[in-house]
């Protein structure tokens, strides 16, 4: 028994439906893969220039879901968040963290001084076409520009400072408005946007540090000295007013005092004591005082002292008043 097997048709109709068929087949599976190709999403914090066939087209792509033709056209990404360049003596820090990269500068008297220096900018996602252009990356642009415009500028601005003033405050300062003053106009051509700059460090040459920390000390000094001086010439001061206010005050109390007020004192100071005041005369001047003592014998009359030296001398001018007159009558 045998059976006959009926070769494929090749009639044109046959053909175009096979065709058909395959074509179907490979769009169904090149579809997912050009989706792919053709999906560009771009984070947050980044934008995406467009390019086609290479060639910047001038449109940017901000943070979200976008969709490129993935045979002609391609994306380069840039990030838009603040960055940071640093050149500092320290190692371990800024771009050159093997060795020392701080700037070097000529102060106004020709000092040799080192200056750290940190620059804090961005780019602008408004103008990153023409920084794309113009720098491709980030640390192109810091080579090329930031670099060389930072040492630049501080050592032509150091080059007007003396050494007493660039460490200084007031020298820090003018040293970075020169610097953010020129960078920004710099980095504005480029695309980038100046945030701050931030001088971290003026290093003196050894010799003037130990001179500038001596002087500082000698200073230091002299003012403890005026310090204690002026306590001094005020401690003097104020018992020169309390003397001259004593002074014063005794001056005062010897014009008001006369021969009752000084009695009046004494008794007020006999009042402190065992001593009993009896006045006797006109003046009441203390004639007879008497020790009172506590005890038994408090009122024996032996413990009375009677002075009567000016009694006495009461008695006998009233005795010559008399005799006087008695021999004129």
């Amino acid at each position: 028994m045998s059976s006959d097997i009926s070769p494929p048709s090749t009639s044109p109709k046959s053909l175009a439906r096979t065709a058909l068929i395959a074509g179907i087949a490979v769009l169904l599976l090149a579809a997912p893969i050009t989706g792919l190709l053709a999906w560009e999403p771009v984070e947050e914090g980044n934008v995406k220039v467009v390019k086609k066939w290479g060639a910047t087209t001038g449109e940017v792509f901000e943070p979200g879901a976008h969709f490129i033709n993935p045979i002609s056209q391609s994306t380069a990404s840039l990030s838009v968040r603040p960055q940071s360049y640093t050149m500092s003596s320290q190692q371990g820090e800024g771009e050159q963290a093997q060795r020392d990269d701080a700037i070097t500068v000529l102060t106004e008297d020709g000092l040799r001084t080192d200056i750290d220096v940190t620059v804090r900018y961005r780019v602008d996602a408004s103008k990153s076409v023409s920084f794309y252009r113009s720098y491709r990356t980030l640390e192109t642009a810091e080579k090329r520009l930031i670099r060389p415009s930072i040492r630049s500028v501080l050592r032509t601005e150091a080059g007007r400072l003396p050494v007493t003033e660039i460490y200084t405050g007031e020298g820090q300062t003018q040293l970075k408005k020169a610097a953010e003053k020129q960078l920004s106009k710099d980095f504005a051509e480029a695309g980038l946007i100046l945030e701050a700059v931030q001088i971290r460090n003026v290093e003196l040459p050894k010799q003037y540090a130990q001179a500038v920390e001596e002087k500082e000390i000698t200073e230091q000094r002299r003012q403890q000295k005026q310090d204690e001086l002026a306590v001094e010439k005020l401690e003097a001061d104020r018992k020169r007013i309390a003397a001259q206010g004593e002074a014063d005050a005794n001056r005062i109390l010897s014009q008001s005092l006369d021969q009752r007020i000084l009695t009046q004192k004494y008794i007020e100071k006999l009042d402190q004591t065992n001593t009993v005041y009896i006045p006797v005369g006109d003046s009441g001047y203390p004639q007879f005082v008497r020790s009172i003592e506590p005890g038994a014998n408090a009122g024996d009359t032996s413990n009375i002292t009677v002075d009567t030296s000016k009694a006495e001398i009461e008695s006998n001018t009233s005795l010559n008043r008399s005799t006087d007159g008695t021999t004129n009558d």
